[in-house]
């Protein structure tokens, strides 16, 4: 997981603008980009006291639709042998390999790291990590996989990385990152105490609990719901039992639920995981060439052109979202 240092406030205009043209993007529209870029002045204030105002010579202003797109057509001709995936500033690498393959994942790293010298921006080593994932009887597996170097620095192996506001270990296991939602939600419940001390109305802090506390706890949830054991979904429970219960005070959890017509996180999240497998099911869905083929009958049955269903040994992979959601969501 490569993490490029001050990404935004790097951007060299002159190569954005470059870049911006060898896409073909008409006179009038460079010219207007140029002006957001190039016709910026900045000042500082400390009190009542303002600095002399500075035209900044790099970085594209943060918060605006035109600084995240252009920070995106920046970073496009990024290239290297393995698959890379962009997210605005976060980069992530992988390559699968078995014990008879050499790693090329350092030429990839070389490649990207030249690539930020060409174009003014730095890798910064020290926050970039490496997770290796692996599940090999030879607990010395990953002691043979050589340490990734930037700047001929080797980058931190980590057991747990955070991709995207989800928390990945290296064994696959969820209690990390289940850990970190219960927490992130937990502090979030003081608002919860302090809006009720004002006097807010139940109605009104039952629509705060879902607009602000119960959203941590279902992000991402197609990634991590299908393989969690009962022990980490009932932490999670935990979260909305003190939230309703502090709304309402005096009554059962069950109870509280029927009365405002919410259901339990577990089948909440069973739930957005069929909508998130009927979306796949679409054709022109990015995520569709996951799913094996149609199997298609002259029969004229209930269930014509389902999926089959895939032959798993492993609980790991038949409790991971494609499979789980062939075995139940059909």
């Amino acid at each position: 997981m490569l993490d490029f240092s001050k990404a935004f406030d790097l951007i060299n205009h002159h190569l954005l603008l470059d870049k911006l043209q060898s896409y073909g993007l008409p006179a009038q529209i460079l010219r207007r980009m140029a002006t957001f870029l190039l016709d910026r002045a900045q000042r500082v204030k400390i009190g009542n006291e303002y600095s002399h105002s500075g035209h900044p010579n790099g970085g594209v202003p943060q918060g605006t639709l035109y600084g995240l797109k252009c920070f995106l057509v920046y970073i496009n001709d990024l290239r290297t042998t393995l698959p890379l995936y962009k997210y605005v500033d976060d980069s992530t690498l992988f390559e699968i390999c078995d014990r008879n393959y050499v790693s090329v994942i350092q030429e990839s790293v070389d490649i990207a790291a030249k690539w930020t010298e060409q174009n003014d921006m730095k890798i910064n080593s020290e926050k970039s990590e490496e997770i290796i994932i692996s599940f090999a009887q030879d607990g010395n597996f990953r002691s043979t996989i050589p340490n990734i170097k930037i700047d001929g620095r080797d980058i931190a192996q980590v057991c747990h990385a955070k991709l995207l506001g989800v928390t990945i270990s290296q064994d696959l296991t969820w209690n990390k990152h289940v850990g970190n939602i219960v927490k992130k939600a937990g502090k979030r419940l003081y608002m919860l105490y302090q809006l009720k001390r004002a006097g807010i109305t139940q109605k009104d802090l039952v629509s705060v609990y879902v607009s602000v506390v119960r959203p941590v706890l279902e992000y991402a949830c197609p990634v991590w719901h299908t393989n969690l054991p009962q022990y980490l979904s009932d932490n999670i429970e935990v979260i909305p039992k003190r939230a309703l219960k502090l709304i309402f005070p005096g009554l059962g959890y069950a109870e509280i639920l029927r009365r405002v017509n919410l259901d339990m996180l577990n089948v909440r999240r069973d739930s957005i995981c069929q909508k998130y497998f009927d979306n796949i099911k679409v054709g022109t869905h990015r995520l569709n060439y996951l799913l094996p083929d149609k199997i298609h009958t002259e029969y004229n049955i209930r269930q014509q052109n389902v999926y089959p269903l895939p032959v798993t040994r492993k609980n790991r992979f038949r409790n991971s979202f494609i499979p789980w959601a062939l075995y139940n969501c059909q």
